[in-house]
């Protein structure tokens, strides 16, 4: 069987390290588009990270996020 992965991640800024992934999710399907599953996880903010301020005010302007 053919499996295709398809993976986002959502953080609070563009560095890794300095900002922290906020979440991320996988959806798994077969080739023919049929969904086989999904997963998806909040993560905690990484010890001494900071939002960046682009990205935070990103996020304040995103109330369905």
């Amino acid at each position: 069987m053919e499996l295709y992965i398809s993976t986002d991640v959502e953080t609070d800024g563009p560095i890794p390290g300095p900002h922290s992934m906020l979440s991320f999710g996988s959806a798994a399907y077969q080739a023919d588009k049929t969904l086989i599953g999904t997963f998806s996880a909040n993560l905690e903010a990484l010890p001494g990270a900071a939002p960046h301020p682009k990205t935070q005010a990103w996020w304040e302007s995103q109330p369905e996020a």
